[in-house]
């Protein structure tokens, strides 16, 4: 416990232990909280007591303004966590399987910064939220990386669905994937292509705040992903979270039709160009709003888990530089998802020789390069036939992409151009629908749903 010599004194003369609830009163204030540890003593103040308030918040105080403190009656135990093995669990519920990659999901206050660091393990979550034991065996819980999601590369990506397929593979009826909430939406797309003859539901969730704080959003994510894993009819990888800011129901999303539409609310994942696929409420109670979607099936998945790096995702603004793609082309990339205006605009006018993107877009595809439009407007669909500079951008070999979400668009060409497909053939295959990436006509209920 790494506190300074000022403060284990302070614990010593007062018979205090991590984990110990006390009383303190400082500067006219009085606290009551769960002594917490400290990880490192070169950030920070050494000298400061943390204490976790009954709010979920904690507090910092300087041991040399405490003016009293006395211990109150309760303990808890910070770094025991039982196993999987050590836990009774029913085994006539279906056996499903947790997968931790890290995120606020699988974190908690990491006291060296006061931000927050990924130390959870999935069984610290599972502990958390005891309800799970009467809705699913807990089969496995493994941690396969402790990343936040920005931080995810492809190579997280195809471990992931190979771990996914290795589940399904010893009997589970469906698996939970805890993951950071920035990037989620990629993985989601990601194990959508990459996992190939699925039979039952791969679900990812996450939260917006941590699980040591009070206003935790994460059970309601975890049992309702728990339930979707184990109860829901149809086979697919999509994503359960809140449907409200409340804890009152969750939507389940197809993996290739969801985006995260807030920084912060706990409803921040919404359908997009889709409608959700289902509702979990609180009670447990799962509502399937679509009958057009692949059921649960027998036989054992496989993972076609590759994915080309070279590959950029880049947007096209009013002064933007298409240099940047004539770069990427000299350091050997091999496709480009153009985020567009509108209809799947770029600038074509130059002023004194610069600002269009035609000539680096003509060069990437006589290169072999594959160039894919999408839309900055994210609702809707792209068009090269309503205005001339979508004429002439698709005169220069650029593919729009229909309704396709950029970042799914983006994750699709990378797994594509990672079988070695030629710029024809990839140019067919990112027209053709996968996962539900693109849909058959624009359903007027699906926007801001």
């Amino acid at each position: 416990m790494p506190y300074s010599e000022g403060v284990l004194k302070f614990l010593r003369s007062h018979r205090f232990e991590v984990g110990d609830e006390v009383q303190i009163e400082a500067e006219g204030m009085k606290l009551e909280g769960y002594i917490l540890p400290r990880e490192e003593l070169d950030l920070g103040d050494p000298d400061v007591l943390i204490l976790k308030l009954k709010s979920g918040y904690n507090a910092g105080i300087k041991t040399d303004r405490i003016s009293s403190a006395k211990k109150l009656a309760g303990k808890v135990e910070l770094e025991r966590f039982p196993k999987l093995k050590e836990i009774r669990q029913d085994e006539h519920l279906p056996p499903i399987s947790f997968i931790s990659t890290g995120g606020t999901i699988s974190s908690r206050v990491d006291y060296s910064t006061g931000g927050v660091a990924m130390l959870f393990s999935p069984e610290e979550i599972l502990y958390g939220i005891p309800e799970l034991l009467g809705i699913v065996r807990v089969r496995t819980a493994e941690k396969v990386s402790s990343l936040a999601s920005e931080d995810m590369r492809p190579e997280q990506w195809t471990k992931l669905a190979e771990k996914a397929v290795k589940c399904i593979g010893e009997g589970d009826h469906g698996v939970v994937v805890l993951h950071g909430t920035d990037t989620l939406h990629f993985t989601s797309a990601a194990l959508s292509f990459m996992i190939k003859g699925l039979g039952v539901p791969v679900v990812l969730t996450g939260a917006q705040r941590s699980p040591d704080r009070g206003s935790r959003d994460a059970d309601l994510n975890v049992l309702a992903s728990a339930r979707v894993a184990a109860y829901l009819p149809n086979a697919l990888v999509c994503i359960a979270f809140h449907s409200s800011t409340s804890d009152q129901s969750a939507f389940v999303l197809r993996g290739t039709r969801a985006r995260k539409m807030h920084t912060s609310r706990r409803d921040a994942f919404r359908p997009v160009n889709d409608l959700p696929i289902a509702t979990v409420s609180k009670e447990g109670t799962i509502e399937v709003l679509r009958h057009d979607l692949k059921p649960r099936s027998e036989g054992t998945p496989w993972a076609d888990a590759v994915f080309e790096e070279k590959v950029s995702l880049l947007s096209a603004y009013p002064n933007s530089d298409p240099e940047i793609m004539d770069h990427l082309l000299d350091r050997g990339y091999k496709g480009f998802i153009v985020n567009g205006t509108g209809l799947g605009h770029v600038p074509t006018q130059t002023v004194e020789g610069k600002g269009s993107w035609l000539p680096s877009i003509r060069r990437a595809t006589q290169q072999g390069a594959f160039v894919g439009v999408t839309s900055q407007c994210i609702y809707g669909r792209v068009d090269p036939f309503v205005y001339r500079n979508g004429r002439l951008l698709s005169e220069a070999g650029a593919t729009f992409l229909s309704d396709m979400l950029s970042e799914v668009a983006y994750v699709k060409l990378g797994w594509l151009l990672g079988h070695g497909y030629d710029l024809e053939d990839v140019r067919k295959m990112m027209t053709f629908n996968f996962a539900g990436e693109i849909s058959d006509g624009d359903d007027p209920s699906t926007f801001l749903y």
